[in-house]
């Protein structure tokens, strides 16, 4: 089919400008078009009009970040939606607007602006979405989770891996994980996804948003995942710093320097958070502040036409406000203030 059905009418309900509006995946009047374009990207599943108060006027954009996909999704209509179990990916709902329940497994939830949801792919999912309701929707493969959890504790799983359904977007710990959620979109927006070319950028984002989700959402290996652990020793550690400063522009992970300091991620954690009073992922980051600091110097002098936004992405910063604030608390200074200061000196 078209990526564009000629015959849609967007309610007045909906945002004027919904997220990863230039990245399109349908729009669709139609319940069967609806229900297979869905099912194509997601899985098969049953979908059924409530009421014909409002006509269906489903909107869906999708980004393919590199494992995960962030996509934005909304019928414009009441609708009940049977996708049964996920089976091989999980699936993060973030209402931007509007409610739905959820129902997995046991579990019952409302869903809305407050409180989005995780759907485990071994559960029986069945939903309500209200008329209103527009969703963020971080798609996530089961294996990209669970290959990130036995890292950490370093050795395999034993159990499937679930997530409590009901996840903040208000308050506590998530509601900043969610938060980095809609920041991702608006980046998209903003920048388009010439950035993802940039795999320190874009490879240190995800990396995060999954291991950020298994640290701050509970889960059933929440308690193992704290339990105390012996630190690495300091050839250990330093070995891990060494490949840091060596690798820092690579798009690596806290699983690669782990690997490379033959520890456990939960052993190569304490060791840096007891010998260094920091955590190797901020030592990361950190020695790639360093390192963009000294590009934007040599591009200033050399009269180069790279932009600053276009060194944080290659040092692995995907977001620009943030990598501003880093970048001044560590240096004293923003980076344009930086380049105009290397020309003074120069000059």
């Amino acid at each position: 089919m078209s990526s564009t059905s000629a015959h849609l009418v967007l309610p007045d309900a909906r945002p004027a400008h919904a997220p990863l509006n230039a990245f399109p995946v349908f729009r669709s009047n139609d319940l069967e078009e609806v229900r297979d374009e869905v099912g194509r990207v997601f899985c098969s599943h049953r979908l059924e009009q409530v009421g014909a108060s409002q006509p269906l006027a489903a909107v869906h954009n999708r980004v393919r970040i590199g494992e995960t996909a962030l996509n934005y999704l909304a019928y414009g209509s009441d609708v009940l939606i049977h996708p049964g179990c996920l089976q091989n990916f999980y699936l993060v709902q973030l209402p931007l607007q509007g409610s739905a329940l959820i129902e997995s497994g046991r579990e019952s939830i409302d869903s809305s602006p407050r409180s989005g949801s995780i759907l485990n792919p071994d559960e029986h999912i069945r939903m309500r979405w209200s008329v209103d309701s527009a969703q963020l929707l971080l798609w996530i493969p089961r294996e990209s989770v669970e290959r990130r959890m036995a890292e950490v504790l370093g050795h395999e799983l034993n159990a499937p891996m679930r997530f409590d359904v009901a996840l903040s977007q208000a308050v506590g710990l998530t509601s900043a994980w969610c938060t980095m959620v809609k920041d991702l979109a608006r980046n998209v927006d903003a920048n388009g996804v010439d950035w993802l070319r940039f795999r320190p950028a874009a490879g240190a984002l995800e990396d995060c948003l999954i291991r950020g989700l298994i640290y701050q959402q509970p889960h059933n290996y929440s308690d193992l995942l704290f339990s105390p652990v012996a630190p690495g020793h300091s050839r250990q550690l330093q070995r891990a710093v060494e490949f840091i400063e060596e690798t820092a522009v690579d798009a690596i992970t806290v699983a690669d320097i782990a690997e490379h300091a033959h520890l456990s991620i939960r052993a190569l954690e304490e060791g840096f958070r007891k010998h260094y009073d920091t955590t190797p992922m901020l030592y990361l980051r950190n020695k790639r502040l360093e390192q963009a600091r000294a590009a934007i110097i040599t591009n200033a002098l050399a009269g180069s036409p790279q932009k600053i936004t276009e060194i944080a992405f290659r040092f692995g910063f995907n977001h620009m406000g943030r990598f501003s604030a880093y970048y001044r608390e560590r240096n004293g200074e923003t980076p344009s203030e930086t380049a105009r200061a290397a020309l003074r000196l120069h000059d």
